[in-house]
């Protein structure tokens, strides 16, 4: 075989490859995986323990809402019992504001009889992009270090309407199995709208003890001292790289917190827990690879006493 003729052949044949992959990488987008995962925390009072929670993150809902009904279907086999108690979302509902409806809509059918909290990522503020020439320019916009923000308080009001609570750098008292905690919500620090000292309470406050965070990026978390970070920390926005390279992790993280082979999942920061989502949905292009989207259920469970494992084999 020539060389013109070996050359055209290995360009055909990694052609076929890429093309493979391609497909396989559209399909593992659409492939929602339910997975559940127990976090140990300190202070979880007695009460608590077993807490399950939905956590519910960067669904990136498109104007036509096309993983609407993915979305719903694995919500149902989740509500399942047990079940959960509690639903934590955390923000990029949609992948511009072109996606409100949709989002509204998905969010209003959560179960409720779970309370249900969220707060904001930056994309919920994300201008309406319908086309693809408006595609193009976002896109450009964003490479340029510019993105056009819009008024979402319509987007909340609709989520509001449905019984959700958003949490705007804020935090609220909750009774959770007859016991009260705080839940705090504090925007999106990868867009600058993180504001922690609005959201905690201020070091030394017990304000019902116990203390859950939510916010969209989980950096936020980083500038927090011991004193301060809440026991529980719930967040989103890495997509657990969205496209990663078996065997070797995530290129991409958007996240000083996140890990190349390890950039979704359970981390702990000056004795707090922070669980980062995957994600259910996807950002700039619709594909994942060898990182499936998840709707997990989090069961809180108690940190056992010091000594207790060598009570145990003693």
């Amino acid at each position: 075989m020539s060389a013109r003729g070996a050359a055209a052949r290995a360009a055909a044949t990694g052609g076929l490859i890429g093309a493979g992959a391609a497909a396989w990488a559209w399909f593992e987008s659409t492939w929602a995986e339910r997975t559940h995962r127990v976090v140990r925390v300190r202070g979880l009072p007695a009460a608590l323990d077993g807490l399950r929670i939905l956590h519910v993150s960067d669904t990136h809902f498109p104007a036509d809402g096309a993983s609407t009904g993915r979305f719903r279907r694995a919500v149902e086999e989740l509500s399942r019992d047990p079940g959960f108690e509690l639903v934590l979302a955390t923000g990029d509902y949609v992948e511009t504001a072109a996606g409100w409806d949709a989002a509204a809509r998905a969010m209003a059918e959560l179960p409720g009889r779970a309370e249900t909290y969220a707060v904001l990522g930056a994309h919920d503020y994300l201008a309406p992009v319908r086309s693809a020439g408006e595609w193009v320019r976002a896109a450009r916009e964003r490479l340029g270090g510019r993105r056009r923000m819009v008024d979402a308080s319509g987007f909340v009001g609709r989520l509001e309407e449905s019984g959700i609570a958003v949490l705007r750098n804020e935090r609220v008292r909750a009774e959770v199995r007859g016991r009260e905690i705080v839940v705090a919500g504090a925007g999106d620090a990868s867009a600058g709208m993180c504001r922690l000292d609005d959201a905690l309470p201020a070091a030394g406050e017990r304000e019902g003890g116990f203390t859950i965070l939510l916010t969209h990026a989980p950096d936020a978390v980083l500038g927090l001292d011991a004193a301060r970070m809440p026991a529980a920390a719930f967040c989103g926005h890495t997509h657990g790289g969205q496209i990663r390279v078996p065997g070797w992790g995530a290129p991409v993280r958007h996240s000083r917190l996140a890990e190349r082979r390890r950039a979704a999942g359970e981390f702990e920061v000056n004795g707090g827990k922070v669980v980062v989502s995957r994600g259910f949905g996807t950002a700039i292009v619709p594909l994942r690879f060898a990182c499936r989207p998840e709707l997990c259920v989090v069961e809180l469970r108690r940190t056992p006493p010091a000594g207790f494992g060598l009570a145990q084999r003693a």
